[in-house]
Formats: structure tokens, sequence, C-alpha cells
């Protein structure tokens, strides 16, 4: 009778229930919110390059920086986080997909009873227990899509935060070799003043300057005096904001770096196809938060469908324990149960409802993220353009000023001219080179900001 009633029931669950498909809508990428490629130039829309940036020792050639780059990775607590939590999500994503699958138990009990003024009895039994949720609406798997993307996305946020990571170093590195160069130029500077006062004193006793070139020199040393303290004041704070970042710094145990004037990087392409930029670990984060919107939008939906779960026994009981396996004790049920949502006050409509709007915000979210990409590969592709040519422009100036500086300390020494001549001129010299050296930071950290733009870093 019992396997009749089971048989009867199972042809009303399928008709009762949709088809075993998710009720998701079907998911379609949003068209690219800016054009179709970022240029630096209008000239150059010819030259659309496909490749994407280039590896991370590739595009680093300083053996030094790498270095930090490997410490400040496998260090940096924030990053360390970033890690646990792509672990989390992959660990609630396993605990969302275990839910589709059929669960089994088994339970094994000794069961005594009796009444206060009577006998009592004692019962064995053994029982195997599957249950098991068909997803007929498709609720299960919407979730466990929601999930895996919400754990892919967890993992390319990872990813982003290293591409910043790495940037953040490399500026950081850039900073500190700026300080350093600065305090050496400041330093060779007041050495060299200080030698313009010994010649100015050697002058002065066969009669050939006067006491006012004496103190004017000494004035320029006061001030490269003054120049070098703050220098080392910039570059002592340039160094705690690496060690910041790495956790820590030992500079003895690092090769030497070249002069900024001398590091290179690898080429990167003068402009780029608006598609490159869907291979940003940023925008592939907001990718998956809109895909795993979409799949909550089908949980919402199979909330408006019944809902069945099939369970059952396997086993056997007796009253004594030596007949718990005979054939007279084996037992078996079979339980299918359909839940049909009558009436929840509107909530299965407000939860589809709120599905709906964040879908509309993760795709707003996703057009919002790619259009940041846009403007900052563009910005730093109008960057560079910009500093080669200030960069060539001030490399000819210096050029002039020590020329000046040259003429000006001969015309000095034949008396053709005053010491302030010669005190203007290596000020412009000074500055001169102190410009450059900026600028030349400004060029290699505009290009690792392409390099990070570009989505490079991730390996």
């Amino acid at each position: 009778m019992l396997m009749f009633r089971a048989r009867a029931i199972l042809p009303v669950l399928l008709l009762l229930a949709p088809s075993a498909c998710s009720l998701a809508p079907e998911y379609s990428r949003p068209d690219l919110p800016v054009p179709e490629s970022v240029e630096a130039a209008a000239q150059d829309r010819a030259a659309v390059t496909e490749s994407s940036a280039p590896g991370l020792r590739d595009f680093f050639r300083d053996r030094r920086l790498l270095l930090l780059l490997e410490t400040g990775l496998e260090r940096n607590k924030d990053l360390r986080l970033a890690f646990l939590a792509v672990s989390e999500a992959a660990a609630q994503y396993g605990l969302q997909g275990s839910e589709i699958l059929p669960r089994l138990e088994a339970q094994v009990a000794d069961e005594y009873a009796g009444a206060f003024r009577g006998g009592s009895r004692e019962e064995y039994s053994l029982m195997v227990m599957p249950s098991f949720d068909p997803d007929f609406s498709g609720r299960l798997r919407s979730l466990n899509e929601a999930a895996l993307h919400r754990y892919l996305a967890t993992e390319e946020a990872a990813k982003a935060l290293r591409i910043s990571l790495i940037s953040q170093v490399a500026q950081a590195y850039l900073d500190e070799r700026l300080a350093g160069e600065l305090h050496e130029l400041a330093a060779r500077t007041l050495e060299s003043r200080l030698a313009s006062v010994d010649f100015i004193e050697h002058r002065i006793r066969s009669g050939q300057s006067s006491l006012q070139d004496l103190e004017q020199a000494r004035s320029l040393v006061e001030a490269g005096a003054a120049e070098l303290a703050a220098q080392e004041q910039a570059r002592i704070r340039a160094r705690h904001a690496l060690d910041l970042l790495l956790g820590t710094f030992d500079p003895r145990v690092l090769p030497e770096s070249p002069p900024l004037l001398e590091q290179e990087l690898a080429l990167l392409p003068r402009n780029a196809p608006s598609s490159i930029l869907l291979a940003r670990p940023d925008v592939m984060e907001a990718e998956h938060l809109l895909q795993a919107a979409n799949a909550d939008i089908g949980a919402a939906r199979a909330a408006f469908f019944p809902s069945v779960s099939l369970t059952g026994q396997l086993g056997y009981m007796s009253g004594d324990l030596d007949a718990l396996f005979t054939p007279g004790s084996s037992l078996w049920s079979f339980l299918p149960k359909i839940t049909l949502p009558l009436f929840s006050g509107g909530r299965n409509r407000a939860n589809l409802e709120l599905a709906e709007i964040r879908k509309e915000i993760s795709i707003l979210q996703y057009e919002k993220t790619i259009q940041k990409a846009f403007r900052e590969v563009a910005d730093a592709l109008l960057t560079r353009a910009s500093l080669a040519d200030r960069l060539a422009a001030q490399r000819r100036y210096l050029d002039s000023q020590r020329l000046v500086l040259r003429l000006a300390g001969n015309n000095y020494a034949n008396g053709a001219a005053s010491y302030l001549e010669v005190l203007d001129a290596q000020r412009g010299v000074f500055d001169a080179e102190r410009t450059l050296l900026g600028l030349r930071r400004d060029q290699l950290a505009n290009d690792i900001s392409l390099y990070s733009a570009l989505g490079g870093g991730t390996e």
C-alpha cells in the first residue's frame, strides 16, 4: 500500500514542479561605456596594440626593485588578508555547492522505555536516512552560481590589490631613489661650493678677489648645507614609507641600483583597444559581482514555485539485539514533501524586486569601473607624451646651464665678470639637475601607473 502511494505521488511532483533549469535571466555582458580605443594622440589611431601588459620581470629591469617587490608581495599584511578572503569565499562556495548533492545520514540507537508502575522495554535500531532536494525550480543552482561568482570576484579583488601593491612599492622605491640622488647632488654641490670658497680665499691673498666675493661664496655654502640637511630628512622619510609597505628594508643585502637617469622599463603600447580593459582584475571583479546579482534573480524567482524534498529511512529495528538484522526487523519509509508558497505577505515579491535593483546597481558599478580604467590609461598615455617632451627639453636646458657656468668661471678667473655671475650660474645648474631628476622620477612613475592601468603585475 505504501509503495503504491509513493508511486502515485511522484507524477504529481513532476506536474507541479517547473523544469529543472535556472530561472535566472540570460546573462549578457553590457556594452563598453567608453570609446573603442584609448589613445595617446589622434595621429596614433592606426597603431592600436592588442597585446596586454608584459609580465612583472619583463617590465621591471632593476634587480634591486624586483627583490623589494618580492619582499612586499610576501610580507604585506593587506595582501595576506586578501588571500585569506579568497580562501573564505572558496569555502563558502563549497558549502553552498554541497546543498545540491544528496545527503546520507546513519543513526544507531538503543532506546529504553516504560511506565513508572509497569515494565520496561529496550529497542535497538540502525537507520540510514537519505534526503535529496531535486531542485526543480533551479533555486539551489542559482545560489550556487551566485556563490561561485562571488568567490571569483574575491579572487580578482586580490589580484587588483597585488597590482596596487606593486605600483605602490615601485613608486615608493622611486621616491627613495630620488631622495637619495638629491642628497648626493646636494652633497656634491656643497663640496663644490666649499672648493669655491678656498679658491676665492687664495685669490684674495693675491689681490684678485674682494671680501664681498668671499662672503657671497660663504652664503652659498650655508645655503648648500641647509639643502643637504633637508635632503637628508627627505631621504629618511622616503625610507620609512618604503619600510611601511615592505615590513622590512635592509639595503646591505640588496644589489646596487642604477641611477634614475639610467633606469629602464619595458616599452608599453602608445595606445590600446578598450577591450583590453576587460582583463583588468577590478573590471573582472565587477563583472563577476554583476553575474552573481544576475543569479540572485533566479533564486528570487524560484521562491514563487513549489519546493520539493525527498526523504526516507532504511534500516532495522528490534527489541532483541541478536535479532536486529533478521528479515522481520527490517523497515523502510519514503516521504516526498511539497511546500507551496501560498501567502508570504509580499516577501517573495519584495525579494525579487530587491534582486533586480541590485543587478541594476551592479551594472552601473561595472560601467563605472570600466570608465575609471579608461580614464587611468588615457591620462597615463597623455602624461607620458608630455613628460617625454619636458625631459628632453630639460636635458638641453641643463647642458646650456653647464656651459653658462663654465663660461662664467672662465670670465671670473680672467677678471671679465663678477663672482655674482658665477653664483647665479651655479644655482642654475643645481636647480636644473634637481628638476631633471624629478622629471625622470615622474616619467618612471607614470610608466608604472600605465603598466598597472593596463592590468600588469598579475603574474
